[in-house]
């Protein structure tokens, strides 16, 4: 799901809101912890992961930095 939004200022800080329909689907409100990471292809918003769940996630989050980093070739290939 593609959802727009816009970079505004609250104060000294740059924020971003996440529509209450992405809140609701995600299962999270307000007051729940999450983990930013970033890098030169964008950002992952997340839950932290439990303990067990650790290198799953770790995995997930590679891959999703690969599917950016490589989109447009995996877009080739899908066509295929």
């Amino acid at each position: 799901m593609d959802i727009k939004v816009q970079i505004t200022s609250i104060g000294d800080e740059k924020v971003v809101a996440i529509p209450q329909e992405a809140l609701d689907s995600l299962g999270w409100s307000e007051g729940t912890k999450l983990c930013l990471r970033f890098d030169h292809t964008g950002i992952d918003i997340f839950r932290p992961p439990e303990n067990d769940e650790d290198d799953f996630h770790r995995q997930l989050l590679i891959a999703r930095k690969a599917m950016r980093k490589y989109h447009v070739a995996l877009r080739e290939l899908g066509k295929t």
